[in-house]
């Protein structure tokens, strides 16, 4: 590995000084230095976070987060290189930079692949190592990320200071001990209060002396406490008194210095929080007198207090966040698995949730989301946890259910079905009321040697099945679901192995006028396997909307389309090609430079080219969509609803947005003429399609009857296996130079 540029010997021998002078070097970990390493991992979402001090040979840790070892030679240290600079040092991918690549760090453990480290600069400007964060995989870092490093390693630099000022205390006291002729010049130079502090044998105690920073810390003269110190401890929090009283006895016996961290309460500062440091010495007459100083650490108190709140609390709703649960998990994992005693686990999402948050704004979502944390943790009792995980799921943990395991699951199912209950009442926010429901997983434990990440999984995956069954619901996880949740992963795995394969190829499925002549037709995906076999649109399609998968086979499909286009314009046919659009892929920043390259490249023009996208797309990011699709009708594209009459249906967006045509859902069109609700649907859309000027495609026409009726109503478009299964593309095309009509198929299913 290349090394890092050399420093010249002056600077370097400063630095070691500078490095040298905090005494920090090999000492024990400490809880700041811990929670804000937590709070660096847990806030930049990686799996390592280190405090990282370079000495004269070696990187020492002060605190890590998820690493073993306490150190490793300087000439591996990545923060050897970022200690060179004043600003964030990022290495995105540590296999691509000549100077880590060959580093054992990242060739073996922990294979470092990605890096990011904020130098810890002294008041002088010197480096004396790093907050540093890795990852296991590569990854990309911005400026805002950059920030929040940064502003963290200056919290850790704090600490480092506050550390050096106490011990800089610590040796003046020392020094006060044989100096006692320096100490009233000295007290006017240190922060807090320097004094002695006398206990005799008769439990009687008082302040012999005290510089003016007494006032300062307990807002008492000397004059007040010099025989009798009870004024001070009517100071002290209620709270703390009998710790402070048990920690000086403890030093009186043992002679042991005494260091303690207390709160006091004052008439005109209020709350307040305080350190004491004091060395005992046992004077002939049996007392102790201590010679030490107390120091305000009320702002330190604070900064702690905040970071640990960042570090294991939701900053929206104030509950544990996913870091405290797992904690409190393990924990009670622990501790039912000796007691015999079962618990349960709850996974709950809320049901609509996004529509609410998209339609009103982040501020009302944001207002729901703290009641429902008010809701659950009002219903739940004192020792249960109430999680929230991010977004709309919450977690809740609950136990001592007994140690039958039906018992305990009807006793979780009560319990599950408050929760339930308490999630569909309305909401008010602002003037305004709101539904909303929650679907909910249950996992009991525990069962055998499951750990809390399985607990989790367990409850995530009860959740999906809850949601899947029409939402709103409780299930529990049984064993089979597991093998649904590993069975959408080799799927979904499988997809991206087939996409890199060739094993997808676009088929279509011709659309046909009153006459029957073919006037177009609809692009649609179909997935051969080699071990699978061919695999149904409604098992790949779902789950690729759930993944970026989505988004290449939509610009495969386009991207297919074009071409196609382009084939029968050279041909002189004008023929129409619908392709369906996902919201996903819709809402790309670059969606209407993908379509427009698609067509270049093809050498296609765009005016038979209809994307169909669906109602829900529609009224999410209204401003947006119509923005959007105004950009494409300019191209010459036109846009279609597909499954018309399945969501909103809306009047409103109808009349507002640049559409060309809809498309009738085949559950309307399936019982068609026959049934008299679904008769009259098709009427109305045919009705209000032709006053408002739109075509209309009817999907699913199955039969003669199904087809004469939507003729005689006026449907302008026909699509279905009564004309034609979908086929594959190229062979379509080659009949279409043939003047090629769909006749009726012998059946519907034929």
């Amino acid at each position: 590995m290349p090394a890092a540029q050399p420093v010249p010997q002056d600077d370097e021998a400063r630095r070691l000084r500078a490095l040298q002078s905090y005494a920090v070097l090999d000492t024990e970990s400490e809880q700041a230095y811990d929670d804000l390493t937590a709070l660096a991992a847990q806030v930049l979402g990686v799996p390592i976070a280190l405090v990282s001090l370079i000495d004269s040979d070696r990187q020492w840790f002060k605190s890590k987060v998820g690493l073993d070892v306490c150190e490793t030679p300087r000439s591996q240290a990545f923060c050897d290189h970022a200690i060179r600079g004043h600003g964030v040092m990022v290495v995105p991918d540590a296999t691509l930079d000549p100077r880590f690549a060959d580093n054992p760090l990242v060739r073996g453990d922990p294979q470092i692949r990605f890096y990011a480290g904020a130098p810890l600069l002294n008041p002088e400007g010197e480096a004396l190592g790093t907050l540093c964060i890795i990852d296991r995989q590569p990854r990309e870092f911005g400026e805002h990320q950059r920030a929040t490093l940064a502003l963290l390693s200056r919290q850790v630099m704090a600490q480092l200071e506050l550390r050096k000022r106490h011990a800089a205390l610590s040796v003046a006291l020392d020094s006060l001990k044989h100096h006692t002729q320096l100490l009233d010049n000295l007290s006017r130079h240190v922060p807090g209060v320097i004094y002695q502090y006398r206990l005799f044998p008769d439990g009687h105690s008082c302040f012999p002396y005290a510089s003016q920073g007494l006032w300062d810390i307990y807002e008492v003269q000397l004059d007040e406490v010099a025989t009798d110190a009870g004024l001070v401890y009517q100071r002290l929090h209620p709270q703390d008194r009998e710790g402070v009283a048990l920690s000086i006895q403890a030093s009186a016996l043992t002679l042991q210095p005494w260091r303690h961290e207390y709160r006091v309460v004052l008439p005109q500062q209020g709350e307040r929080w305080r350190q004491g440091d004091a060395q005992p010495e046992r004077l002939p007459d049996g007392s102790v007198l201590w010679h030490g100083f107390i120091t305000d650490i009320t702002e330190r108190k604070r900064i702690e207090d905040v970071t640990h709140r960042l570090a294991y609390f939701d900053a929206l709703t104030g509950l544990p966040n996913r870091r405290l649960l797992i904690d409190r998990l393990e924990h009670a994992l622990g501790s039912q698995q000796r007691s015999g005693q079962k618990g349960a686990l709850f996974f709950i999402d809320l049901d609509n949730f996004k529509h609410i948050n998209d339609a009103r704004g982040h501020s009302v979502g944001d207002a729901l989301l703290q009641q429902v944390a008010l809701r659950l943790g009002s219903l739940l009792r004192h020792d249960d946890t109430v999680a929230r995980l991010g977004g709309d799921e919450f977690v809740v943990q609950i136990g001592n259910l007994g140690s039958d395991t039906e018992g305990a699951a009807r006793q979780a199912r009560a319990v599950a079905e408050k929760v339930r209950e308490v999630l569909e009442s309305r909401y008010d926010i602002d003037g305004f009321s709101y539904n909303s429901s929650g679907s909910i997983g249950i996992t009991l434990f525990p069962r055998g040697h499951e750990g809390v990440d399985d607990l989790l999984r367990e409850a995530d995956t009860a959740m999906y099945r809850a949601k899947a069954g029409g939402r709103n619901r409780i299930e529990f996880f049984e064993a089979g679901m597991q093998t649904e949740v590993e069975e959408r992963l080799a799927i979904e795995h499988d997809m991206q192995d087939g996409i890199e394969r060739g094993q997808f190829d676009v088929h279509i499925q011709p659309q046909v006028d009153a006459q029957g002549t073919v006037v177009g037709g609809e692009l649609l995906m179909r997935w051969t396997h080699p071990v699978r076999g061919v695999v149904p649109p409604n098992q790949f399609i779902p789950l690729a909307e759930e993944s970026a998968l989505i988004l290449r086979l939509g610009d495969l499909v386009l991207q297919r389309a074009c071409e196609a286009l382009a084939q029968l314009q050279r041909d002189g046919l004008r023929l129409d090609l619908s392709v369906n659009v996902s919201p996903r892929q819709f809402r790309r920043a670059d969606f209407v430079d993908r379509v427009r390259d698609a067509l270049t490249r093809a050498g296609a023009r765009a005016e038979g080219l209809i994307l169909e996208v669906t109602e829900g797309l529609l009224i999410e990011h209204w401003a947006d969509t119509v923005s959007r699709m105004d950009e494409l009708v300019a191209l010459g594209l036109r846009f279609s609803i597909d499954d018309f009459g399945t969501g909103y249906s809306s009047l409103a967006y109808l009349k507002k947005l640049p559409l060309y045509e809809l498309k009738i859902d085949r559950t309307f069109v399936r019982d068609t003429p026959d049934d008299p609700n679904d008769t009259a649907i098709v009427e109305a859309i045919l009705s209000v399609s032709k006053h408002l000027g739109l075509r209309v495609v009817a999907e699913g026409v199955e039969t003669a009857e199904q087809a004469e009726f939507l003729r005689s109503r006026g449907c302008d478009c026909l699509q279905g296996y009564f004309y034609g299964r979908p086929e594959p593309l190229a062979a379509w095309l080659a009949r279409q130079g043939r003047g090629f009509s769909a006749a009726p198929a012998s059946a519907p299913g034929g």
